[in-house]
């Protein structure tokens, strides 16, 4: 039985040079009780696929049925009706969905209580789920408490509550160590084969094709190719029903380009490559702990860390979700306290500057660009940029021409791209932007919070090709699970984590 099934399906929206076509006339179809993993290079239209399907916006032309509705010409009741009882989303921007303002078991809970279920099978669902994903003692907590992995689990756990005939997720391995990714994806599979759902999963994490009964390939706005998932094999090419055939389906074995290797940013000379050993570490934390939430259900999310991390060179900050590494990297940025122990920066103790004054530091010395990349929606690429140098510009030498940022986002592999908004750009190159931010006043150590969380292999080869680069003339700490980051690495700073949420002691 098909459950899902589209037929030269085209999405267009308005881009700042004219109409951009994210579909392209793409075929597809899912049978009942099927995961479909969807693969393909960033920008290839995965998540307006995504979006297609669950009804949130309508296709330009083409058909797609999903559970015998036609999306595209439905009522707006019907669609409605649709999203409230059959499918359920696990968005890549998933923060944007959990509420802030209640405990997690509430979060989970709240779609539930929405459709009238009473408390105590809505206490019970969300008892369940949060067991399942590993936060069963996190109920009490708040999402402000959790990682960046945690929050993620528990919106997988908010989409399942409903127990969906169809769940559409993207990315939702992105920010999860190997040992979360394995345990959250025996429950998805587990769940959907337990309901008689069907899956359709956006992913670049090759353990979600592992689970996947097919997976399917986009490239350019079309599916190219398909194999069957958990035993793999070679890409089979597709012909879609306009006799179309991709005339190149191997992205994803070409090696990646790196047209920014050895080139300069943000106006300053490439300087050779330094031993990380020279000079006194550029960060170095003693004893450092800190601690969220009320004492009875909060997170330790530091406890008694000493760190350091030589100047220069990029060094990668490891471990398991929750194990506190957006918080090391906001408490070396000063924007959070330590609740104990003491923090250098540059051989500056954060502790004896006040607020303004960390500021002026921060804004002088540190580039930071975090897992929430925070782009200003209704400012151009260009823009954001021109921002980030106006808020930087107090403690720089000259102010920031417009072609210094055309130049740092042509050396970013980016240029083209000055004149569009973020919604308009792939997740890879968001965070091309972000670092770009970061970069504009030309810190001497920069932080990035998971920035291949969840790009194409391609794409975060690019971006490993790019902090190699940068870390020849500062210190790049860069949190994150990714090999391939990990492998340009000089070396990496490992943080633990125990049952009860503290982190052990790390060391470079």
């Amino acid at each position: 039985m098909t459950e899902i099934e589209a037929r030269g399906l085209i999405a267009v929206h308005d881009g700042p040079g004219g109409p951009v076509a994210a579909l392209r006339g793409l075929d597809l179809r899912v049978r009942a009780g099927e995961i479909v993993a969807v693969v393909g290079p960033s920008g290839s239209g995965k998540t307006t696929l995504l979006r297609l399907l669950a009804g949130v916006t309508r296709p330009t032309a083409g058909s797609l049925t999903v559970r015998d509705l036609d999306l595209h010409r439905a009522s707006t009741a019907a669609v409605r009706a649709f999203r409230r009882t059959v499918v359920a989303t696990v968005d890549q921007h998933y923060r944007r969905a959990l509420s802030p303002y209640l405990p997690v078991a509430e979060v989970v809970a709240l779609p539930l209580a929405v459709r009238g279920m009473p408390l105590a099978r809505q206490r019970a669902r969300a008892a369940e789920l949060l067991e399942a994903v590993g936060l069963a003692d996190r109920g009490r907590a708040r999402l402000a408490e959790l990682s960046g992995g945690e929050q993620q689990r528990v919106a997988v756990a908010a989409a399942l509550a409903i127990r969906p005939a169809i769940l559409l997720a993207d990315e939702p391995t992105g920010e999860l160590d190997p040992g979360s990714t394995d345990d959250l994806l025996r429950l998805l599979r587990g769940v959907i084969q337990g309901q008689g759902a069907t899956a359709v999963i956006v992913t670049h994490d090759p353990a979600v094709e592992a689970i996947a009964d097919r997976v399917i390939v986009l490239e350019d706005g079309r599916a190219v190719a398909t194999h069957e998932g958990k035993v793999g094999g070679p890409d089979v090419p597709l012909v879609d029903s306009a006799g179309w055939r991709a005339p190149d389906v191997t992205w994803r074995h070409r090696p990646a380009s790196a047209p920014v290797a050895g080139r300069p940013v943000a106006g300053r000379p490439a300087a050779p490559p330094r031993s990380v050993s020279e000079d006194a570490p550029a960060i170095r934390l003693r004893g450092v702990t800190r601690r969220y939430g009320a004492r009875d259900h909060g997170l330790t999310a530091l406890s008694g860390v000493d760190v350091d991390v030589p100047t220069g060179g990029v060094h990668a900050l490891v471990g398991p979700s929750g194990s506190g590494k957006s918080t090391l990297l906001r408490i070396v940025a000063g924007l959070d306290r330590p609740d104990a122990g003491r923090v250098e920066v540059l051989g500056t103790d954060l502790a004896t500057l006040d607020r303004d004054e960390l500021a002026a530091f921060r804004a002088l010395r540190i580039g930071v660009a975090e897992q929430a990349r925070g782009l200003v929606p209704f400012l151009e690429v260009r823009e954001n940029i021109a921002l980030a140098a106006s808020l930087h510009r107090a403690g720089m030498a000259a102010a920031t021409s417009e072609a210094d940022i055309d130049g740092l986002l042509d050396r970013l592999g980016i240029g083209d791209l000055a004149r569009r908004r973020p919604h308009e750009l792939s997740a890879g190159e968001r965070t091309r932007v972000a670092i770009g931010r970061a970069l504009v006043a030309g810190p001497q150590v920069l932080l990035l919070d998971e920035p291949t969380a969840t790009l194409d292999r391609v794409t975060a080869d690019r971006i490993a090709a790019l902090l190699a680069m940068l870390g020849r003339d500062r210190t790049v700490l860069v949190a994150t699970h990714d090999p391939a980051l990990i492998a340009i690495a000089d070396d990496s700073v490992e943080l633990g984590r125990a049952a009860d949420h503290r982190t052990v002691p790390a060391a470079v």
